[in-house]
């Protein structure tokens, strides 16, 4: 039987999955301004990218599925 938290991991990836809109693993820049478009219609596009460069902690231009567990783990 799975755990809870099993069952949130995975709830999580599929989340990860709908926004990795190219299946290569990473949501870039645009696939993140799509995500926020949902959860935050007005948020200006200047504070779409510094919510982006606050998540993607290596700083390589993508959010990992670790780097997105984590922030939504904080929201």
């Amino acid at each position: 039987m799975a755990s809870n938290e099993d069952g949130t991991t995975s709830e999580l990836r599929e989340a990860f999955d709908q926004f990795d809109k190219d299946d290569n693993g990473h949501i870039d820049r645009g696939e993140f301004a799509q995500l926020v478009a949902i959860l935050d219609p007005g948020m200006p596009e200047e504070q779409v990218s510094i919510g982006f460069g606050e998540i993607d902690s290596d700083s390589n231009g993508a959010i990992d599925f670790a780097e997105f567990a984590q922030w939504w783990e904080n929201l």
